[in-house]
């Protein structure tokens, strides 16, 4: 373990000297913070409809009250405030009753909506109506007789937002941001491994350490400074989604910033990052002991890189309603990636369990390997030839 920690500290100490890996590190937040200031700036925000200026003007006072009352009625529908004025407003309705007893409605301004001249014309209806019966001679019981036999229609509701949708696109948001910052760090590890064995400083370190202690402190040194990087990352998502800023405006701002609002699904995604990353990056590193210089490691890592694009073409299929890849995650190389994108109960806890299985499975035999790659070539032999050489001047 200590071998394993003096490699690590010398990974994290190679990359954590150089000034452009905080810029990358803070320069996530920061765009973060940007991108959503500029979206609650830009985006349009719903206000509230002004109140509808309505004059209603009518020699008969029942029939001037009856208008005031279905378009208070229908404005309250649609959401909207009324201000009833005496002389001409904005819209003014004139009422007048014909000699036959037919009520004429004549508007002039802006024009109402369907709905409020509809109301407008039954409720109106019914009061005329209602006159003509009572100039009749109708008694008041039969008068409310009438009256209450009105029909009600009961509407659904209207279908809320579906949360699937809302949900694909905050777990997309979350999936890309491990898929970069797992590109980024596979791209650390495999340029850490390629310049330790191009300028032949691998022999010299496999001498005093074994092949699976180079390994695993490589990991542990660039996986710990991914790891940062996506604490920091997630760490800035959540904070703003705590922030007066994830509850201002809405639209896809606010759907982004509250996929950062569930502290447990962050640590579940960390979670899976780390199984990727050691995963990927075994397989980058017995990749990257094979090459003899930068070309032929690119030529060699394409593989690999091209499941990860392969990866991100079957998250953005999910993110735009395809589905049909939980059968996936019975992959090792998709499973983590599936799983994030997975709406809860779509993937089952023995298939999950089985998926990482699989993938500690795939990490194990990437890891031996990449063993046998590094203790190539060499490398073997000069590891023997100084351990007996040690034990020659220990016996002298």
């Amino acid at each position: 373990m200590r071998r394993v920690g003096l490699i690590a500290g010398r990974e994290i100490a190679a990359y954590a000297g150089v000034p452009s890996f905080w810029v990358a590190l803070f320069m996530g937040p920061v765009l973060m913070l940007l991108t959503a200031l500029a979206a609650q700036a830009v985006l349009p925000h719903p206000a509230a409809p002004l109140p509808r200026q309505v004059a209603v003007l009518a020699s008969d006072p029942l029939l001037a009250q009856t208008a005031a009352t279905a378009l208070r009625a229908a404005g309250k529908l649609e959401g909207r405030g009324l201000i009833l004025q005496s002389a001409p407003a904005a819209t003014t309705v004139r009422i007048e009753t014909g000699a036959s007893g037919m009520v004429g409605v004549d508007l002039s301004g802006d024009p109402l909506p369907q709905a409020t001249l509809a109301m407008l014309s039954d409720d109106l209806d019914v009061a005329a109506r209602r006159e003509r019966l009572r100039q009749a001679g109708a008694t008041p019981a039969i008068l409310a007789a009438a009256e209450s036999s009105r029909v009600v229609v009961r509407e659904p509701p209207p279908p809320a937002p579906a949360p699937a949708d809302v949900g694909r696109t905050g777990r997309f948001a979350v999936m890309m941001l491990l898929w970069m910052t797992l590109i980024g760090a596979l791209g650390m590890l495999l340029q850490a491994i390629v310049r330790e064995r191009t300028n032949r400083a691998l022999e010299s370190l496999l001498a005093s350490a074994r092949a699976y202690e180079v390994i695993f402190g490589k990991l542990a040194g660039v996986g710990a400074l991914s790891l940062l990087v996506l604490g920091v990352w997630l760490g800035a998502g959540a904070a703003m989604a705590a922030s007066p800023l994830g509850s201002l405006g809405g639209g896809l701002p606010a759907i982004l910033l509250g996929a950062f609002a569930d502290p447990l699904a962050l640590l579940r995604a960390a979670a899976i990052y780390v199984l990727s990353f050691a995963m990927y990056g075994t397989a980058l590193i017995g990749l990257g002991a094979i090459a003899r210089d930068v070309p032929s490691a690119q030529n060699l890592s394409r593989p690999v890189f091209g499941v990860l694009l392969l990866v991100f073409f079957v998250g953005l299929a999910d993110f735009a309603g395809a589905g049909g890849f939980p059968w996936l995650a019975w992959v090792p190389l998709f499973t983590p990636f599936v799983c994030l994108m997975a709406p809860p109960g779509e993937i089952g806890a023995a298939q999950m369990a089985v998926g990482f299985a699989g993938m500690i499975l795939a990490t194990a035999a990437f890891a031996w390997l990449a063993t046998r790659a590094m203790m190539s070539d060499g490398a073997r032999p000069r590891r023997v030839w100084v351990e007996r050489t040690h034990d020659r001047r220990a016996r002298a």
